[in-house]
């Protein structure tokens, strides 16, 4: 891992249009979806607010009449006068001032095509094709997305002039819609590129394969190098053209959506924006918020509520509302349009307020890595990230989301440094530049608070600052921790205890370490012992190990807990567990150059997620969500939640302050505090401080 962004190697001027708030909306066009009226459908995008429109250009099928005898033309295009959807719709947005992104997929041909061109085509390790509604999937190692996509690319920023790109489905098709996987690519352009990146390992057959995580590893620099190539070609024509892609195009991508079966985290789209975000202050993070429920039910409305807070969640990390829905406006009835049409106003209405806003909370949870981990570990890893991002959410303490990959490079910059406290939640094995990263922030004066298995490598440990020196031994098996907790103190006799609150079980892993002997000890970890029937549910023993343990280093401090707390809370949620998680965590506070507004006190139920935030004109924005319409699917009606309170930082003073969605200014006490006005979905507080003002 360098130190440098592959995107920060391509900085664009802050001229270009991205880099001002906008808002989209995508019409998924199917084929038959060509002889609609271009006005209307303007029409419908204006008023809901957007400014710009990403419609179907090209790949799988083209919008326009392509003379590539590699692509396939809407059969259906004779149909419209003209034969040429994607220049009438250039032509009617241009003609009103609104953008046009051009959707291309390259990720499926027809099946002659594929006949022609068998090299281009993903192959499974007994060399079938993938086949899904009569296409043919392709693979990004082959020739088809090395170089064809340019030739496709080139055609329409010859005819077209769009003002951007997005690229669906960008990707290796291990898996196809409806869910089947077909396993790792075995084409020859596969084969070839593993062995020269691996080696000359054999490609593995699927995630049970030990060759698994390099094939990843190698699909994702693969990816990353396409979309840098791409991105460079563009910008060769069309300077001015953008690329709505991964992390190294001018505009990162994330779809806001649900899935039938996978379990609903609240705080998904939160989390996702602030990681980007984070890493990449000046990089638009657009998200795009789905209309319907599912891909396999795509005619079917998302409930209103959870649509919205999609919307919602966006533009309260900075991010960029899009609003994705089937054909065009009008053709199905999707419930969600008029919420999102109400939040996408209101960040055009506010458009000024969003430009140049950026986050200053004092903490930052750093989100561990999926890549070259076990299936297992990776998903014990994000229970963790999600229990500790519950709890301090649920207490309002301000967060960001920092991705443990971009911790050196923001080290080097010097980001970092906003930050008084970094929480690492059984992030794993720590790359060596991050690891010495964290002990030079900790030696600087922060305070890094980890779990589990963080910084930990092949039983050594990673960071100097850490409390403990070694990995003894670890205990991850259900059965094996069954019985087993983190007390306050427990007081044993033969054949009997007393226990001291708090007791907690522990969920997920527990580890046994050798520890430093300057460390502050809080906690025990009780050992296990029977726990049915009830009768023979005694004889726990108090170990030698602390639950909690904490250690200064420099003029800084670190604090470590050998368990899975945030796990344990993910699991079970209650505010015992909470508790003891969060004992970890000094009250807020910033770092070397943090901004003490994000250290604001919030005096609210716990239902009411907020982010705080400064605006260019040096206002602080505070985006307050209200989450209880909360079910265990979806999302009600909130309840209207009343009598919040904001508590400026120690020293500072508040001026003025307006409640921007209720519209009106909300008075400041004789305390200093500001008593808010009833927060129904959402609403934005701006406040000018009297050191501002």
């Amino acid at each position: 891992m360098t130190t440098t962004s592959t995107l920060e190697q391509h900085q664009e001027p802050t001229t270009r249009w991205w880099h001002s708030p906008f808002r989209m909306f995508q019409t998924n066009l199917r084929e038959t979806d060509v002889g609609f009226d271009v006005a209307a459908v303007l029409d419908a995008i204006e008023d809901h607010g957007a400014d710009t429109w990403l419609v179907n250009a090209g790949g799988i099928v083209s919008f326009y009449p392509t003379d590539l005898d590699f692509q396939t033309r809407n059969p259906l295009l004779a149909r419209r006068p003209g034969g040429d959807l994607l220049g009438d719709c250039l032509r009617g947005a241009q003609d009103r001032g609104i953008r046009l992104m051009a959707r291309m997929d390259f990720s499926k041909i027809a099946p002659r095509i594929a006949d022609l061109f068998p090299q281009w085509c993903f192959r499974n390790a007994d060399g079938g094709r993938q086949l899904y509604q009569g296409l043919v999937s392709t693979c990004p190692s082959a020739g088809y997305y090395q170089e064809r996509t340019l030739d496709v690319l080139d055609e329409v920023l010859g005819r077209y002039d769009v003002d951007g790109f997005f690229c669906n489905w960008f990707g290796f098709n291990e898996v196809d819609y409806a869910g089947t996987y077909h396993g790792v690519c075995h084409c020859d352009a596969c084969v070839a590129g593993f062995a020269a990146f691996a080696g000359d390992a054999r490609l593995p057959a699927g995630p049970d394969d030990a060759e698994y995580g390099r094939w990843r590893a190698y699909a994702r620099e693969t990816v990353a190098t396409l979309t840098e190539r791409i991105r460079d070609h563009i910008k060769s024509r069309r300077p001015e053209a953008a690329l709505i892609l991964g992390d190294s195009s001018d505009i990162v991508f994330h779809e806001a959506n649900n899935a039938i079966g996978r379990p609903l985290w609240p705080y998904a789209t939160s989390a996702a924006v602030s990681a980007s975000r984070t890493a990449h202050e000046n990089t638009p993070v657009l998200v795009n918020s789905v209309a319907f429920v599912d891909m396999p039910y795509r005619m079917a409305a998302e409930e209103p509520h959870h649509f919205a807070t999609y919307f919602a969640q966006t533009i309260a990390r900075g991010g960029t509302p899009s609003t994705y829905i089937m054909g065009v406006p009008g053709d199905i009835p999707y419930a969600g349009l008029p919420a999102a049409r109400a939040i996408t106003r209101f960040h055009r209405d506010h458009q000024d307020l969003y430009a140049g806003i950026r986050p200053i909370a004092p903490l930052a949870l750093i989100r561990p890595p999926a890549a070259g981990r076990e299936a297992a570990d990776a998903a014990g890893a994000t229970e963790e990230f999600h229990g500790w991002f519950d709890a301090l959410a649920e207490v309002h303490l301000a967060a960001d989301v920092l991705a443990l990959e971009e911790v050196a490079r923001l080290a080097v910059d010097g980001s970092l440094a906003r930050f008084g406290v970094l929480v690492l939640p059984d992030v794993g094995p720590l790359p060596p530049a991050a690891a010495e990263a964290l002990d030079a922030f900790v030696e600087a004066g922060g305070t890094l608070v980890a779990t589990g298995s963080s910084g930990m490598s092949g039983g050594r440990v990673q960071l100097e600052s850490m409390p403990a020196t070694a990995e003894l031994a670890v205990v991850g098996d259900v059965e094996s921790l069954k019985g087993t907790y983190v007390s306050a103190g427990l007081e044993s006799t033969a054949d009997s205890g007393v226990y001291t609150a708090p007791t907690v079980p522990i969920l997920g892993a527990r580890r046994t370490m050798a520890w430093h002997a300057d460390i502050d000890r809080w906690l025990t970890i009780i050992g296990p012992a029977p726990y049915g029937p009830p009768e023979l549910a005694y004889g726990q023993r108090a170990t030698d190990q602390p639950g909690l343990a904490t250690r200064s280093y420099g003029v800084g401090s670190a604090t470590y807990l050998p368990w899975t707390a945030g796990r344990t809370y993910d699991r079970l949620g209650t505010g015992e567990i909470r508790d003891v998680l969060l004992s970890s965590v000094p009250g807020a506070r910033t770092g070397p150059d943090g901004d003490p507004w994000g250290c604001l006190r919030l005096w609210a139920p716990e239902q009411l997620e907020h982010t705080v935030h400064r605006a260019a004109d040096g206002r602080i924005v505070v985006h307050l969500i209200n989450h209880s319409g909360l079910r265990r699917r979806s999302y009600g009606p909130p309840i209207p939640i009343t009598g919040v309170r904001i508590t400026p930082p120690r020293g500072l003073h508040i001026a003025a302050a307006t409640a921007l969605v209720a519209g009106q200014d909300v008075p400041v006490t004789p305390a200093g505090e500001l008593l808010l006005p009833a927060i129904e979905t959402f609403d934005v507080i701006t406040i000018t401080t009297k050191e501002n003002s």
